[in-house]
């Protein structure tokens, strides 16, 4: 996670420069499959949600930025159902304005959106393609009004456009070799690989908010 290496306030927008890539590729392979109707409402109150967002974000210090952020992790990690309601049966696409308002604040805030999201947009499509490439959509309009939100504040998203042209380059190679090497392992190494490298993680960022 980049937030290991830049205060919350960097991390978070060159983390939705690399994001932005990486879903922006997804959506424009299964460009087909989008439910453009269901991005539509999903990005109404996207960008005030950002703007919210990265006002809190920049407000408060970096190390309970962190501390949260770490929180969310954990979470992630080993009560991933939290943060996966059940969207239930098939939902009005109108219901997506609330659900795009959440992402655009937890983007800004704590950096990711998908695991809460994305149970939603499920619910509006038909097919798991569909679900994917709507998804990626999203996201892509979700992590630009986050950058555009950070941008409005002062952050100077330019000077980083080298580092994010690495990352997206490292997120399709991981994407590449993980995809590879999937076969090789049980779901269950890979849920406890997936759980002990989010720990790691959470921790290290708790390590660095607390002296």
């Amino acid at each position: 996670m980049i937030v290991q290496f830049f205060t919350p306030v960097v991390a978070i927008p060159i983390h939705g420069g690399i994001q932005l890539v990486s879903n922006g590729s997804r959506a424009t392979l299964l460009r087909q499959q989008v439910n453009w109707s269901a991005v539509g409402w999903a990005s109404l109150l996207l960008f005030p949600a950002s703007m919210v967002g990265v006002v809190l974000a920049t407000s408060i210090p970096a190390a309970a930025v962190r501390l949260i952020m770490a929180a969310f992790v954990l979470v992630l990690a080993w009560r991933p159902s939290v943060l996966r309601p059940d969207a239930g049966h098939r939902r009005s696409e109108r219901s997506l304005v609330a659900v795009g308002a959440v992402s655009g604040f937890l983007n800004s805030t704590v950096g990711a959106s998908g695991p809460v999201t994305s149970p939603f947009f499920r619910a509006v499509t038909a097919t798991h393609a569909a679900f994917v490439a709507t998804a990626a959509a999203a996201q892509v309009v979700a992590h630009s009004s986050k950058i555009v939100a950070f941008g409005l504040d002062g952050f100077p998203i330019g000077d980083y456009l080298g580092l994010i042209a690495i990352g997206a380059a490292g997120v399709t190679m991981g994407s590449l070799v993980g995809t590879r090497l999937l076969g090789g392992a049980g779901e269950a190494q890979l849920a406890l690989l997936f759980k002990v490298v989010l720990t790691a993680l959470a921790l290290r960022m708790i390590t660095q908010a607390v002296p």
